[in-house]
């Protein structure tokens, strides 16, 4: 059996208060840690908050270059607590104007390892943030992950890239409406279901202003069936064994990629007229 443990840090940020939320993010870590988690998820923006018509032009401020204060303690403490941290973000872009929305990689010696950067940018979030249109995997001692960030989870040509790339868990970091609950449990499900992987939601909690973020964290086994769900409000930490094996298991009796026709899928890299689709 090959098999790790996850920590899905469910956390309800204060917006634009980064002392105060760092703290509390160490706090739900230590937790996951205590319970024998060994790769460890936080939510989209955590340090921030997200609720960018809130923060406005203060996220320019409030964002922190990669090597800044948040990544240094988080740093620290994943060598403390032998862990890697999915450490969500907005971070300066020193080759243009706007931020960039990630999410990064430490390993368990404390090192940035990797930074995914988000892809599908929500409503005018393009007014603050640019894409790198790169979706990398990540090698670690416990397997290899790939990392999405909220809206990256509406496309299904995402997670795919990565599962071709040999990802087995996807971790899906998130600041997920409660208008779109029911969306958020059937994306993480047909994302696992559709390559066979283990997909790990981990969603903000939050009423901000009338956005209301409704957590539900989930663990979602590679045949597309939740293994277990955040049910509470608030911050919460979700840790669970799973056995990466099972993935050619299930691989052994699913068609899902080895049957593909990717020599038929060209129009999905087509421009195509919306205008009447989308009337």
């Amino acid at each position: 059996m090959r098999q790790v443990t996850l920590g899905l840090i469910q956390m309800e940020s204060f917006l634009g208060d980064k002392e105060r939320n760092l703290a509390l993010a160490i706090q739900l870590v230590r937790d996951a840690a205590s319970q024998g988690a060994k790769l460890i998820c936080l939510p989209e923006m955590f340090v921030t908050g997200y609720h960018l018509d809130s923060l406005g032009d203060s996220l320019y401020s409030l964002s922190e270059e990669l090597n800044g204060p948040t990544i240094a303690a988080l740093g620290k403490l994943a060598k403390k607590i032998n862990a890697y941290i999915i450490a969500p973000l907005a971070i300066k872009n020193p080759d243009h104007g706007l931020l960039l929305n990630v999410a990064v990689l430490i390993d368990d010696c404390g090192e940035v390892q990797g930074v995914y950067s988000k892809n599908h940018l929500f409503g005018d979030d393009d007014k603050y943030f640019t894409t790198s249109g790169e979706y990398p995997v990540f090698k670690t001692k416990y397997g290899t992950i790939g990392i999405m960030i909220c809206c990256d989870n509406n496309y299904p040509e995402p997670a795919r890239i990565l599962a071709l790339q040999g990802a087995e868990i996807i971790f899906t970091t998130a600041a997920w409406r409660l208008q779109e609950a029911d969306l958020w449990r059937l994306y993480n499900c047909c994302r696992a279901a559709e390559n066979n992987v283990f997909v790990a939601g981990i969603n903000a909690f939050g009423r901000l202003e009338g956005l209301f973020l409704f957590g539900h964290s989930m663990l979602v086994n590679p045949r597309g069936q939740i293994l277990e769900e955040v049910n509470e409000d608030g911050s919460s930490v979700l840790v669970r064994t799973i056995d990466l094996d099972e993935i050619a298991a299930i691989r052994q009796h699913s068609p899902g990629l080895k049957d593909r026709h990717p020599q038929e899928y060209g129009a999905l890299c087509q421009p195509a007229d919306l205008n009447g689709i989308l009337k």
